[in-house]
């Protein structure tokens, strides 16, 4: 306990020195010789980072686990989800997730191979005052692990990721859920899967909830055994708004668009729900689908929490007609909604934004030929 509250002091020296421009180099001759100056200089920079991720700013993440880490809002939506259980975590990282779900469930088993991790987890766990936690580090397929585990209500696991991978897929991760259920046998299940993972890849009677942040894809959970609920569902956080569906996703696709255009929540197009999308809300149709935008259109305002809306205010497949436009109607400032190489985004706002002179924001796109001008409405 001792070497925790020293270790905070030099976390928070840490953090000052960032702060004020300090180099690393600078930095670790300025920790204390009893401590690991790198592992504290990381943990100060991932708290840094945390910003308004988590409600509590006290936490321990190693950088990898940090971005990999479930921000609070989803862990808590998952926790009001799942309750009232005994669950066994049993790659838990730095162990947020097992957090959340201690809050709502009777007990968590928090299981990682590496025992940092594990001592992080704990170090978290006490920040959040979750007292119904247990720790152990180990081999998840292990039988020491194994025969600890089974006996709990349900195997959830939150594998790694090989960042280099093009192409996920599910003997990849680390633990392979595959191997998980090979070892665990028939039970009930929650995976964490890489919301890119083809939705072939897996397998069928898993349910597949997507979920984003605001209009992000952040997560894709899969619940197996008697957790299962539907075949697909979207979430949009922070509102809650829910889609789902047993059906194959069929949808209106057009070229031209009407006097709103929408980006569209990522999580309907990652769960292929965008025609239930459309079919809850009437006069809607799409004009582009895509992993990095989907676009839709309507003759009136929908306001969703899946749709961020835009009123249409010019456009031509000219884009000199679109700057004259702007500057006749006082705009200073144009953020560009398309697919676009980062040197070529600013060179583009920068060309458009030097011939404006106005202290209003528009917003650009680019749909099937036309530069449309737009203004945020959502």
């Amino acid at each position: 306990m001792r070497e925790f509250v020293d270790m905070e002091k030099e976390i928070e020296k840490a953090i000052v020195l960032i702060r004020r421009g300090y180099s690393k180099d600078r930095i670790i001759k300025k920790i204390h010789k009893n401590f690991d100056a790198e592992e504290i200089y990381e943990i100060a920079k991932c708290r840094i980072k945390i910003k308004d991720k988590f409600s509590k700013k006290e936490l321990y993440f190693d950088t990898y686990g940090l971005r990999y880490s479930t921000p609070e809002i989803i862990g808590r939506y998952r926790a009001e989800r799942i309750k009232d259980y005994r669950i066994a975590d049993i790659s838990c990282g730095v162990g947020m997730q097992a957090i959340f779900f201690a809050c709502t469930n009777r007990e968590v088993l928090c299981v990682d191979i590496d025992k940092r991790r594990i001592e992080y987890a704990k170090r978290n766990a006490e920040a959040y005052g979750v007292k119904n936690m247990k720790f152990i580090s180990g081999d998840c397929c292990s039988d020491e692990i194994y025969n600890i585990a089974k006996n709990y209500d349900i195997i959830f696991s939150d594998p790694a990721r090989k960042e280099e991978e093009k192409e996920r897929n599910l003997r990849n991760l680390l633990p392979s859920p595959l191997k998980i259920m090979e070892k665990y046998g028939k039970r009930d299940y929650i995976f964490d899967l890489p919301p890119q993972i083809s939705q072939d890849k897996i397998p069928e009677g898993w349910e597949k909830e997507y979920i984003s942040l605001n209009g992000s894809i952040r997560r894709l959970t899969a619940y197996v055994g008697t957790l299962y609920r539907v075949d697909r569902r979207a979430v949009a956080l922070p509102s809650g708004e829910i889609l789902e569906s047993n059906e194959e996703d069929t949808f209106t696709l057009k070229s031209e668009f009407s006097d709103y255009v929408y980006i569209v929540d990522e999580a309907p197009y990652y769960a292929h729900l965008l025609g239930e999308l459309e079919k809850k809300y009437s006069g809607l149709w799409y004009v582009a689908t895509g992993k990095r935008r989907t676009l839709a259109s309507s003759h009136n305002l929908i306001k969703s929490p899946f749709l961020r809306a835009f009123k249409v205010l010019d456009y031509s497949k000219d884009l000199e007609d679109i700057i004259k436009f702007l500057q006749k109607e006082n705009f200073g400032k144009v953020t560009l909604r398309m697919s676009l190489d980062p040197r070529e985004y600013w060179k583009i706002r920068g060309r458009i934004e030097r011939e404006l002179n106005g202290e209003d924001k528009a917003s650009l796109f680019y749909i099937n030929g036309f530069y449309v001008a737009a203004k945020d409405v959502t």
